[in-house]
């Protein structure tokens, strides 16, 4: 096997235009706190927002939403 047979095998070309998978979420998320972040334990892959060390979760509303407190 050539060194130009070994490249074309170990390349492969992708087209960020058409993903193969695509995130979209669902309407109502579990939010957890870890840490300085707010993590997402229900959809399929996990996502987190960043809420600093001055806030803290302290429950959920009726749509959903994180209610955060001031420390």
């Amino acid at each position: 096997m050539t060194e130009e047979q070994k490249n074309e095998r170990e390349t492969e070309v992708l087209d960020f235009n058409k993903p193969d998978f695509s995130f979209i979420p669902k309407g109502v998320h579990e939010w957890r706190q870890q840490g300085y972040y707010l993590v997402c334990k229900s959809c399929d892959l996990e996502h987190a927002v960043w809420i600093g060390n001055n806030r803290i979760l302290i429950g959920i509303n009726d749509k959903g939403e994180p209610i955060l407190e001031r420390r």
